[in-house]
């Protein structure tokens, strides 16, 4: 399938780019990217669509090959069959496709993130109804646009879906890439986010943010929600805490990640009789699946009258 990618200049205007001999120009003459060394190279043939005069950005556009060592992700779909967790992404990914298909029966769904297919996503990319565009700030065989999410170098009113998986975290400011979300999405478009919670820092410097279930219902407060919750409980938080005490002590991540696989596996029956209050209150993860809307924000009441932890047992 040839995608027809709906490219813009990152800078505020966004205004269309032109293919050149070398990489691409922005139409607006006025702009630095519209002529010479300013304009926005290629990567392997990939845009690479990052300003680092006109945007503040911890990219570069020297990003072309690799820009962090995701080596280990290969081991992650495995890692989660023995030690579970798994099958709620599927759920909710399979939710997103029935959402996007109702909505546009050749529908186009935005990646953001997509440098590896997230694990539990990949009926998303399989879909041969769905057209599938990926972006990421380093290039791989699943990246179509190399960019920064602040600033989404993107058509705005685009996409009938965007799918934003263990991204949110890595990102200095998440209310802007969620605008960027908004302003991408077509009336009515669908978004699924998952975003760590009761983790560690991954990605060195590149990690930022942890979100609590209300907490990243309040960073979607614009969209009318399908559904939103945890994933992962306090058995999965437990396996992440065990891998990064070995790592302290050890200073080897090989000797971690086994750590944390064995925990993992022996936390899993024990994670059958977790209640499913813990979820908004100790999960290893949360998730966003909910639609662009017209309607007024949530305000903060009702954002606080969602909550449905174990605290509201306290008393009980």
């Amino acid at each position: 399938m040839t995608k027809e990618l709906p490219l813009t200049c990152p800078c505020m205007l966004k205004k269309p780019l032109q293919e050149t001999a070398t990489g691409y120009a922005c139409v607006q003459t006025d702009c630095e990217h519209a002529r010479g060394a300013r304009q926005f190279a290629k990567a392997n043939n990939v845009p690479v669509l990052i300003s680092e005069t006109r945007c503040d950005t911890v990219c570069s556009a020297d990003f072309g090959e690799v820009y962090v060592d995701r080596a280990a992700s290969r081991y992650a779909p495995l890692k989660f069959r023995l030690i579970g967790g798994i099958d709620h992404t599927r759920a909710n990914c399979d939710r997103f496709i029935a959402q996007v298909l109702k909505k546009n029966s050749a529908p186009k769904v935005l990646v953001i993130g997509s440098g590896t297919t997230g694990v539990g996503a990949e009926a998303l990319w399989r879909d041969s109804a769905i057209e599938v565009h990926g972006v990421d700030i380093y290039a791989s065989p699943t990246v179509d646009v190399i960019c920064d999410a602040h600033y989404l170098p993107l058509q705005s009113g685009y996409y009938d879906g965007v799918w934003i998986q263990a991204v949110l975290e890595h990102v200095v400011e998440p209310q802007l890439v969620v605008a960027e979300i908004s302003r991408v999405l077509a009336p009515d478009g669908v978004v699924y986010a998952e975003t760590p919670f009761m983790q560690q820092v991954h990605e060195g410097a590149y990690d930022f943010t942890r979100f609590t279930v209300l907490g990243h219902r309040y960073l979607f407060r614009d969209f009318e929600a399908i559904d939103f919750g945890g994933l992962q409980g306090p058995g999965v938080v437990m396996a992440w805490a065990v891998r990064y005490l070995a790592w302290s002590v050890f200073r080897a991540r090989t000797v971690a990640r086994l750590f944390g696989v064995a925990m993992g596996l022996l936390m899993r029956p024990i994670a059958l009789l977790e209640s499913k209050k813990s979820l908004f209150d100790a999960s290893s993860a949360v998730y966003f699946l909910g639609r662009k809307s017209g309607t007024r924000r949530i305000s903060h009441k009702e954002l606080v009258a969602l909550y449905d932890g174990q605290f509201s047992q306290a008393d009980e």
